[in-house]
């Protein structure tokens, strides 16, 4: 479903719809890329965002004309932003890696919601290389000036090393080519600092003059445009208003739906909220505490259902991972009611599988610097150099051979028992790789750290030198360790979002609420009675010191005058500190409560299974919230608080 649509025939001033496809103006729904109509102007195309391996470019659909209907964003797979990538440093990444990931991106796009994804061909095949004229408008596809045939993007292994250019499949440079059926093709280098064989040119000296659209004929994804981020909404729910979104200095502003959020008293009165206008104060802190839980259970269920499908956390959710749409649903029907939330997060984790372990370890895809949305304990890899004693050799299995040994380092670790320690040591004039897992039951001295590893096939010669070392100090050993990061990691993120959706306003900033959630996430958990619903000791600790109901009240949901001192009144004491529970309950290893023990706390073949129950939770929370929107809250307080009882009891909350 698209919702998208022009209010007029210029949308974007300076701008024009240059057709992507040959049969372009004149064919009956075409897509178009938006492109400066001053070429002296940068830069030529509308740069949504940029992900680890694509740049994301503001296009639309177009009728036969060119007059434009929908917005969308076109995709453009980006090898150049890959090979500078933290993935690209720790994993063997290629050209064919790219190629399978993107196809496999695509299909997951298309499985979660097949509305909202336009297939085009390029996801899966290779479309030819584009360039953009500025001054005329239009899509070039370079020609070879000699043989006057288009260049396209070599795959022919034969042809590359004939040419001794670095092979298509284990690289990640690219190049476009003549042929086949030549002898002497013409190679071009598409990708930066690509080895250039004798009379190899670089594309960007030899398209100049052109816009560098998709040079490399990459591979694409078309879909439709979610201008607003979710914590976007969030705000305009809250009651702040939205004029647009930006890109490098410019801001624009789509119509119809969006065109109505530009003016706070519009969004009140003309048709955002169910309710509105003064008298409707009391409702719409109601209707939009509904609407908040709403958009927590759609990002929660759309990374339940791509972790489903790709069977990968994603390990760097964050804010702009999920985008908004809204949809006119009719004439007077409250527009904020049609949200729909949209995963736009592309990169998942990287499988690292493990010899003799059925556990599968992943890396995030890109460097994971500082942020709120990530948890902050073991987010990388680390490593050194060590000592290493075998204490003993256990009988092989048919899995093959175990050890343990004791690592001696000067470096600080903190291994938790889910980690996995690689350790490589000097055999036999050459290296063996063992990998293990930390014992915690011994105390050993500091710096030591006692490890199993996990069976492995090796030979007789190396097992009897290994049983040879035993006991003596071998130096010079290097170590990692990498800790085991799965799914709990997204369900921490979301736990944050939901604290953003829920609890950040003009005084409570996102650092302040996170830090007061997990204060009192602690404090709950030494106060531990499972005999006890969450909610019910939740609000005694409330109860007894009130600042938590003042930086985690439920004032904080909305920004009206009048609301905030009423809000504690307005909504269900039970109903907010339930919703608040279940969020500290979204923190891995926070306490007992948690619904995760620790950052790994997952099963191995079903890593979206750990959102099940918060889902059910929430939906048991929306039930109760909507009877709210539609009630007199007002003259039925005893009523709504009996009701609610009842439905607490039945569901042992």
């Amino acid at each position: 479903m698209i919702s998208l649509q022009f209010g007029n025939p210029q949308p974007l001033e300076g701008y024009r719809g240059v057709a992507l496809w040959a049969e372009g103006r004149g064919a009956p729904i075409s897509i178009y890329l938006f492109v400066r109509t001053n070429p002296s102007e940068s830069p030529p195309f509308i740069l949504l965002r940029e992900t680890m391996d694509a740049s994301i470019y503001l296009g639309c659909i177009g009728d036969r004309t060119g007059h434009p209907k929908a917005w969308v964003e076109i995709w453009v797979q980006n090898v150049d932003r890959v090979a500078a990538s933290f993935r690209a440093q720790i994993e063997s990444l290629t050209n064919s890696t790219l190629d399978r990931r993107w196809s496999e991106r695509a299909a997951t796009f298309r499985t979660l919601n097949r509305g909202t994804f336009f297939e085009t061909g390029a996801e899966f095949h290779h479309p030819a290389p584009a360039l953009i004229d500025g001054k005329e408008g239009c899509v070039v596809h370079p020609v070879e000036p000699g043989t006057r045939r288009e260049f396209v993007l070599c795959e022919d292994e034969k042809a590359l090393d004939l040419a001794g250019l670095p092979s298509y499949a284990s690289s990640l440079h690219r190049y476009l080519w003549n042929g086949p059926e030549l002898q002497e093709p013409v190679f071009v280098a598409v990708t930066s600092g690509a080895p250039l064989a004798p009379g190899v040119r670089q594309a960007t000296d030899l398209f100049k003059g052109l816009y560098p659209f998709n040079p490399g004929g990459g591979l694409l994804l078309v879909r439709p445009l979610a201008p607003l981020a979710l914590t976007e909404f969030a705000d305009i729910l809250s009651g702040k208003p939205w004029s647009g979104f930006k890109c490098v200095n410019e801001v624009f502003r789509p119509g119809a739906p969006y065109a109505k959020l530009e003016d706070t008293e519009e969004i009140l009165y003309r048709g955002g909220h169910l309710f509105s206008g003064r008298a409707g104060k009391a409702g719409r802190l109601l209707e939009v505490f509904h609407l908040k839980l709403n958009l927590i259970l759609q990002a929660l269920e759309e990374t339940r259902a791509a972790i489903r499908v790709q069977q990968l956390p994603f390990l760097v959710l964050g804010a702009e991972s999920f985008r908004l749409q809204l949809f006119e649903i009719g004439t007077g029907l409250p527009l904020f009611w049609s949200a729909h939330v949209d995963l736009a997060e592309s990169n998942c984790a990287a499988a690292i599988s493990v010899a003799g372990s059925d556990v599968r370890y992943f890396i995030p895809p890109e460097l994971p610097g500082p942020s709120i949305y990530r948890p902050q304990t073991h987010s990388l890899p680390a490593g050194g150099m060590a000592t290493v004693r075998i204490r003993k050799m256990f009988s092989s299995t048919s899995q093959g051979t175990s050890l343990e040994a004791t690592l001696a380092t000067d470096e600080r670790l903190n291994v938790a028992a889910s980690d996995l320690i690689h350790v490589r040591l000097p055999v036999a004039g050459a290296r063996m790789d063992l990998y293990g897992r930390v014992d915690e039951s011994d105390a050993l001295a500091k710096g030591e750290t006692r490890f199993r590893t996990l069976p492995q096939l090796i030979s007789e010669t190396v097992e009897r030198t290994l049983q040879e070392m035993a006991g003596a100090p071998i130096g010079n050993a290097s170590f990692e360790i990498l800790p085991l990061l799965t799914s709990p990691c997204d369900m921490y993120a979301l736990g944050v979002l939901a604290i953003r959706v829920l609890l950040v306003d003009d005084e409570n900033t996102l650092a302040i609420a996170v830090d007061e959630m997990l204060s009192l996430a602690r404090e709950v958990a030494n106060e531990h009675k499972p005999q006890v619903a969450l909610g019910k000791r939740l609000q005694a600790i409330v109860e007894r010191d009130r600042r938590w109901a003042a930086s985690l009240g439920p004032q904080r949901l909305i920004r009206a005058d009048g609301i905030p001192e009423a809000a504690a009144r307005i909504l269900p004491a039970d109903l907010w500190w339930e919703t608040i529970g279940l969020i500290i309950r979204l923190f891995p290893g926070i306490g007992p409560d948690s619904f995760c023990r620790d950052l790994g706390d997952a099963p191995a073949s079903a890593l979206e299974q750990i959102f099940d129950d918060v889902i059910g939770g929430i939906n048991l929370l929306l039930l109760r919230s909507r009877s709210l929107v539609v009630a007199d809250w007002n003259q039925n307080l005893e009523i709504h608080d009996a009701i609610y009882e009842v439905i607490a009891k039945k569901h042992g909350k």
